[in-house]
């Protein structure tokens, strides 16, 4: 690269029409670093030919991408990350769907008409589970922060070499004691199911966890599908299902939504889930 193919970090951003802040916001993301950094006076210094790339990044962004699915799709070859950043959009399309369906059942709840309100969007079935001991680490924590949580306590046991156990019952499930939002937190309760056999053996090499025994019951949930993120629209709209499914069918819901991650990666990603609640 010649020096005629090098510009300053005021030039690039002029340039690429990215502030210098936007600039080393990506610089420390992953995902658009400079070319050369002085030694001596630490500026950035970048190549002509990463103007395009700025310009991508750039644009993904103000379509709504979060930094992180775009160095996840960047990264990928060819036609990966076409595929990731149309797989993305899909999710918040089908967010943007569900969140127009919940503010037309709160018109309708406004409006007196609480049978529309109350009205199913997801189909709802019923299983039973067995007792099960479970190791759980209770939270307070806001919506924001609920992912890499969720990813750290996954992580805890891949990397102890502990394996999840098969079938819905061994699914690892969150438990919702107050709304996660923006403004409340909680507290969320998360939870690892383990072999009864080595319930105590576990609870001693995870000293910070809490080992507990969920009771055998009944449960009623819905399938929220595969999704990289987490939707609050979509999570609202599945326990809204379960309450006109309860009322219904005459059943008592006991207090605490779940969320079940059916299949998950090592660290928490790529979930298939279930919203579920226990009936009395």
């Amino acid at each position: 690269m010649t020096d005629a193919d090098e510009v300053s970090i005021g030039e690039f951003a002029r340039l690429s029409r990215l502030s210098p802040k936007a600039l080393r916001l990506y610089d420390s993301s992953g995902l658009l670093e400079p070319a050369r950094v002085d030694r001596a006076t630490g500026s950035r210094h970048y190549a002509r030919g990463q103007l395009e790339h700025a310009r991508l990044v750039s644009s993904l962004r103000q379509v709504g991408i979060p930094l992180a699915e775009i160095k996840s799709a960047l990264a990928a070859e060819g036609e990966l990350r076409a595929e990731r950043i149309a797989a993305f959009w899909a999710e918040a399309e089908a967010e943007h769907a569900a969140r127009r369906r919940l503010v037309g059942s709160l018109i309708e709840r406004l409006r007196g008409n609480h049978e529309s309100a109350a009205s199913m969007a997801y189909a709802v079935s019923t299983r039973t589970l067995p007792d099960r001991s479970v190791l759980t680490q209770t939270r307070d924590m806001h919506v924001e922060e609920q992912t890499p949580v969720r990813e750290e306590f996954m992580r805890t046991f891949h990397d102890a070499g502990v394996a999840r156990l098969p079938g819905v019952a061994g699914a690892p499930y969150i438990v919702y004691y107050g709304d996660v939002t923006t403004d409340s937190d909680g507290p969320i309760e998360w939870c690892w199911p383990v072999d009864e056999d080595r319930a105590e053996e576990l609870a001693e090499r995870f000293p910070d966890l809490t080992l507990r025994t969920d009771p055998a019951h009944q449960e009623a949930y819905v399938h929220y599908g595969a999704t990289s993120l987490l939707h609050a629209a979509r999570i609202v709209l599945a326990a809204q299902s379960l309450l006109a499914w309860a009322h219904d069918q005459d059943r008592e819901l006991i207090s605490g939504l779940r969320l079940v991650y059916l299949q998950a990666d090592d660290e928490g990603a790529g979930l298939d889930c279930d919203v579920a609640v226990p009936l009395r």
